[in-house]
């Protein structure tokens, strides 16, 4: 069985190669994620609770969607190598291999591939981790001094995770490879089945439905919680898309077909037929194109959302005149200094200390890191919204006002306690209030008695100005300016505020291209399998006429084809994400990330052309040649032009042959023909003798017809072309 396998895994190297590429780039971005987790642990446990609580909170975040991604693209890979080797399968069988052999043998080729192919992208990731330290320190997660934690252990479970996934998928593939008699496979290997089954149907629909529902739950799921909760609906509605693609794509293009079937240019004509006859071939190839839409799309459109929703409520909180911010740094005697400028009427001063929120993730014990927002519990100057309680009850020590979001997640309403640590305190501190404007303000508010009380320093790092009345409003900017601190209006310091809080976004827009560098690897390797596993297919349409131009022609339509259904499906799929993720965070319409989207379907599109253009370039000419009657000349050449070249070829055990190939017109009639038959279409002119232009040699019993096998063995040609 061993040698079976390898002897498997040596013939298909190609395939197997491309499959081990996209395991060894899968299982490094899961090192990374791996890296980030368990660094974020150790800091926790090193006595720097607040980086290590964000490196968790973003690895833990990240996990989700990526894990989700390798899966697909893994299962669709491994898929794809499979299903172009259903007539090595039936042949197997047809020799006497039974079901459990090939399984066995299958599993050894997935196994051997997966086991070589992850450890060594996992190593890779695992070193690589430590190219995304600057960007974490520039992000002010992490102190500067910050250094990865490397161990064996992000490697172990990027293997274990990439094995669990390719592994069964093999398994899957062989078993419908076992299951089908060797006469079926071996006809569904030259026209493929659109049909699927009941289970796969059934699971279709319970995922849609469920990305749909998915899709919404941020209506009863309030805050960033619910938009990333929403956002993981595009992933449920692609694999919906990939589990029904046959059928969906045989009815998009069954319906297509009927337009012309006999009009139009023979490139179009043919690919239509193509993409109609081999479904399961199109779905396998468009899923990961359409996951790159999706992963993109989906993600810098939900965070502008969360922009956009932090911007809204942080410039409906408040109603100041000016916000005023330090320059260099938070310094204690800010506020004072600048309620003695000549025009300010009052000062509120807002500070943020560092705490831990208690949480439990199955039983184990948890600390979260966060921030509390100190604000003077009589301020006006600040509304939250405030809509159960008073938040004039801050002023009493350990006390907190939770926004609803916080209060969702935690557990903890009106009235009930959340346990925060606070500094080297442990304080179940009691909710007074529970606000709306958690996103722009902060999740947790207490009053300066509480912070104060458990030995933490409350230096302000903000003020809110309200100018008396006829106050100028240069003359106090620049009393403030000349304090050492900047002075803006409500929109000005808002903008200000989100822009350089997306420096963060920097962590994000990185770990969001390791995302769609799996994507788009196993897009290339799909891509690439496919056209190259279609070699034979591209040869029979050469020896029929058609010309490498016009194949060319037909492979470029069928990628574009390809490109703009991934565009389609990513689409689709993104739209109900979009519109749920928007209505739980926004006081308005949907927001889209339009500039990310154009960009990335163009760049999906233009991919497919040419990945399939330089896997299409390398189909050797010589298995694409023409072969004709045995000892001939050629004949004379036709007023066609280059159409009508002769060829000639020497096929073995026979003199060389020369023939005069048919015109371009014929040659496209032959070829519409034998491509109509295999894919179960009709052809008016399969039983029609073909008439040679003017000029050309007459087929005999010696020549090649349309359709027929060079390789195999003919009797000795006669007639006037084999005589010459």
């Amino acid at each position: 069985m061993w040698k079976l396998a390898s002897s498997g895994v040596r013939a298909h190297r190609g395939a197997f190669a491309g499959t081990a590429v996209v395991l060894a780039v899968a299982s490094a971005v899961l090192a990374v994620t791996g890296v980030l987790f368990e660094s974020g642990l150790r800091l926790q446990s090193g006595g720097d609770p607040e980086s290590g609580g964000l490196l968790v909170s973003l690895a833990s975040s990240y996990a989700g969607t990526l894990i989700v991604v390798v899966v697909m693209v893994v299962a669709a890979t491994v898929s794809l190598a499979l299903r172009s080797r259903r007539r090595e399968f039936a042949l197997l069988r047809a020799v006497g291999a039974t079901p459990a052999q090939l399984r066995r043998a299958v599993t050894l080729e997935v196994g051997v591939v997966s086991l070589v192919s992850a450890p060594l992208g996992a190593v890779a990731g695992l070193f690589g981790a430590r190219l995304l330290d600057p960007v974490l320190v520039r992000s002010e997660m992490v102190a500067p001094d910050f250094t990865s934690a490397l161990s064996p252990l992000p490697v172990l479970i990027a293997v274990a995770l990439i094995a669990v996934t390719a592994i069964p998928v093999g398994r899957l593939g062989a078993r419908e490879a076992a299951r089908t008699a060797p006469t079926a496979a071996l006809q569904q290997s030259a026209v493929e089945d659109r049909q699927v089954g009941v289970a796969r149907r059934v699971i279709a629909l319970v995922l849609t439905l469920g990305g749909v529902a998915m899709a919404f739950s941020s209506l009863w799921i309030p805050g960033p919680m619910g938009a990333a909760t929403a956002s993981l609906s595009a992933f449920m509605l692609v694999g919906a898309a990939a589990l029904a693609g046959p059928v969906l794509v045989g009815w998009i293009f069954d319906r297509l077909a009927r337009v012309g079937p006999s009009t139009g240019h023979p490139a179009a004509m043919l690919a239509v037929r193509n993409v109609r006859g081999f479904s399961r071939r199109l779905t396998t190839v468009v899923v990961p194109l359409a996951l790159v839409v999706a992963a993109a799309t989906v993600q810098t459109s939900v965070n502008r959302a969360l922009v956009t929703g932090m911007q809204q409520e942080l410039t409906a909180a408040i109603s100041a005149d000016l916000v005023v911010t330090p320059a260099q740094g938070a310094t204690p005697d800010l506020p004072a200094q600048v309620a003695a400028v000549p025009g300010a009427a009052s000062t509120v001063p807002l500070a943020l200390v560092p705490a831990e929120v208690r949480g439990e993730d199955e039983g184990v014990v948890t600390w979260e890191a966060t921030g509390l927002r100190v604000v003077p519990g009589d301020t006006r100057a600040l509304d939250p919204d405030v809509v159960e309680g008073t938040l004039a009850d801050i002023d009493a020590p350990d006390t907190v006002a939770v926004s609803t979001d916080t209060a969702w997640q935690a557990g903890a309403g009106l009235g009930e306690t959340v346990t925060l640590r606070l500094g080297e305190d442990v304080v179940d501190a009691t909710v007074v209030a529970v606000f709306t404007r958690g996103l722009g303000v902060a999740g947790f508010i207490t009053g300066p008695a509480t912070a104060e009380a458990h030995g933490l320093p409350v230096v302000a790092d903000t003020v809110l100005v309200d100018l008396t009345p006829g106050a100028d409003r240069a003359d106090v900017v620049a009393e403030i300016a000349a304090l050492g601190a900047t002075a803006t209006d409500v929109e000005t310091y808002v903008s200000t505020s989100t822009q350089s809080g997306g420096t963060g976004n920097e962590v994000g827009n990185a770990l969001l291209m390791l995302l769609l560098a799996v994507v788009a690897v196993g897009a290339a390797s799909t891509l690439a399998m496919t056209t190259v596993a279609r070699r034979d297919e591209l040869a029979l349409l050469h020896r029929t006429g058609t010309t490498r131009r016009q194949l060319m022609a037909m492979t470029t339509v069928e990628a574009a084809v390809t490109g703009l259904t991934a565009a389609v499906v990513g689409t689709v799929a993104v739209v109900p994400a979009v519109i749920g993720a928007s209505a739980g965070i926004l006081d308005g319409p949907p927001v889209v990330d339009l500039p990310s989207y154009g960009v990335v379907s163009a760049a999906v599109v233009v991919f497919a052309l040419v990945a399939t253009a330089l896997a299409a370039r390398r189909t050797p000419p010589g298995a694409t040649a023409v072969v004709a009657s045995q000892g001939g000349r050629a004949a004379p050449p036709t007023r066609g032009g280059p159409s009508a070249r002769p060829v000639s070829v020497r096929r073995e055990g026979a003199r060389p042959s020369v023939v005069h190939r048919a015109s371009s017109s014929v040659a496209w009639r032959r070829t519409w023909c034998g491509a109509a038959l295999r894919v179960g279409g009709g052809c008016s002119a399969s039983r029609r003798a073909v008439t040679p232009p003017s000029g050309a040699a007459a087929p005999t019993r010696g020549s090649v017809r349309a359709g027929e096998d060079v390789a195999a063995p003919r009797r000795r040609a006669t007639g006037p072309a084999a005589r010459g």
